[in-house]
């Protein structure tokens, strides 16, 4: 393999383990979280439940709970983001929100139990976006690798 298409292998491939892995978050947010009887409902629905019940009004988490709408816009800005040239900023984001959606549905998995009982969190929405999730850091930190190497080459540094 010439060193062309082994740099275009190394680019490649952390960009698309990101973006499949920032697909699978926004899939997994829309895939069933909680279980009451025979209803599912998506993390949003969710979210829903808990605004309306007010569980969390007046704390610091009812503000994550309107932030979480916000996560796949920013995966759409950073898939631009990414297409436009802005690789370390579109990794960031994307790390960002890896993090924080793993965070949240890793909590969501543990607590899954398997599914034994009729009123709980479904695992199948939760392990969805932890699995993106650890796909989207993997390929953000290879994307910021590999910038910093090519800049390293281009001030004509050590690689």
């Amino acid at each position: 393999m010439s060193e062309r298409n082994s740099r275009a292998l190394r680019t490649a491939l952390p960009a698309a383990l990101t973006a499949v892995g920032l697909v699978l978050v926004a899939v997994g947010m829309f895939l069933p979280w909680f279980r009451s009887g025979a209803v599912l409902r998506d993390s949003f629905q969710a979210i829903g439940v808990i605004t309306t019940l007010g569980f969390l009004d007046g704390t610091a988490l009812e503000l994550l709970l309107y932030a979480w709408y916000g996560v796949v816009p920013a995966i759409t800005l950073s898939i631009v983001l990414y297409a436009l040239g802005f690789r370390v900023g579109a990794a960031t984001i994307g790390a960002f929100l890896a993090i924080v959606t793993g965070t949240v549905s890793g909590g969501a998995t543990v607590e899954s139990g398997g599914g034994g009982s009729t009123l709980g969190i479904a695992a199948t929405g939760p392990t969805t976006t932890l699995i993106g999730s650890a796909l989207a850091v993997l390929g953000a930190v290879g994307i910021v690798v590999n910038v910093r190497r090519g800049a390293s080459r281009i001030a004509g540094g050590e690689p």
